[in-house]
């Protein structure tokens, strides 16, 4: 080897190797990240289930006082009939969510695989806390991504390739150690001047090919600024990424603490007009606003620890696995 052609092309290969690796990862990444927002979804609706719960519940209660207001001629048959239509809304509402909870369930299932027909997941009332994001993510952790990762062992081996197609233009040499006799006669074949050895190189020169190594040399430089390319690009997708995300959860956070003031205003509102409804002060169309505005703020809080949990595991997958710096490529060769 004595171009290095062989030593290059090993070097290629061992490149190509890692590349397929580090895609392996990605892949293994993407799944990963998609079973966990599945899950989380999952667990954001049953909390929407114990809400809609709780909110039949109370419904329930409004409509027998409703209907005991009517008996008693305090109020008309329209607070009864307003009462029954929100009571079946929010109903309806819940009988949605299961549906929606058996599709991310099936979808759990599979990405576990196992069969939807004998996979489930027992309800719960607690919805996964948020994780607590550093202050500030070094860039370097961006190599942690498989694609990067990827990228990067691709300009290798397309720079080992390079090595290879240009070593073409050189003899390619291969020693060799050949023994034998040269004598026809039997009886001679004892006497050893006639034994011969060829000891030495073999050499195979390269004959003129019309310019097809000059051609294979401009395509392997030619792959080569193009996986460079890719690099850069791949790297700047994910600086985006995590960038993104980075905004999104600031937006997010500050949304959800202006949300949570409206919640809190939303079950005042509704302390007092059940208070003056049960006084008989105001008509019970105005109690089916009030309630109705609570419900959705609750959904809405609901909503943005949702988007909250899902933007969080798009960037630990976006930062290639999280910001603790253990994970490391090298596990999977």
């Amino acid at each position: 080897d004595v171009w290095g052609k062989l030593r290059r092309g090993l070097e290629a290969n061992e490149a190509s190797a890692e590349a397929s690796l580090a895609d392996l990862a990605a892949m293994r990444l993407s799944q990963q990240s998609e079973l966990v927002q599945n899950y989380l979804q999952l667990r954001v609706i049953d909390e929407q289930k114990r809400l809609l719960q709780a909110t039949v519940e109370a419904y329930q209660r409004s409509l027998k006082m409703s209907e005991n207001q009517y008996k008693a001629g305090i109020s008309g048959k329209d607070a009864v009939a307003q009462a029954q239509t929100q009571l079946r809304n929010t109903q309806a509402n819940m009988i949605d969510l299961i549906w929606q909870r058996a599709q991310f369930e099936n979808a759990i299932a599979v990405l576990t695989g196992q069969a939807p027909s004998g996979f489930s997941l027992a309800e719960t009332t607690t919805v996964p806390a948020l994780p607590q994001i550093p202050l500030s993510l070094p860039s370097q952790l961006l190599e942690r991504r498989p694609d990067i990762a990827s990228a990067e062992r691709s300009i290798i081996a397309a720079n080992a390739n390079i090595g290879v197609a240009k070593a073409a233009y050189y003899p390619d040499f291969s020693l060799s150690l050949q023994g034998g006799y040269s004598s026809s006669q039997y009886q001679d074949w004892i006497s050893v001047p006639n034994r011969f050895w060829s000891v030495g190189p073999k050499v195979s020169l390269p004959l003129f090919d019309g310019g097809q190594r000059s051609a294979e040399v401009d395509r392997n430089e030619a792959l080569y600024d193009q996986t460079v390319a890719k690099y850069r690009q791949t790297v700047l997708d994910g600086l985006r990424e995590v960038e993104n995300y980075l905004v999104q959860l600031k937006v997010l956070g500050d949304e959800a603490v202006v949300q949570e003031q409206a919640l809190e205003s939303a079950r005042e509102s509704l302390r007092l007009t059940s208070n003056q409804y049960k006084a008989g002060l105001i008509a019970y169309l105005d109690v089916v606003v009030v309630q109705a505005t609570a419900l959705n703020t609750e959904r809405n809080v609901l909503n943005l620890r949702q988007s909250r949990l899902i933007a969080s595991v798009k960037l630990i997958a976006a930062l290639g696995g999280g910001w603790d710096g253990n994970t490391d490529l090298s596990q999977d060769r």
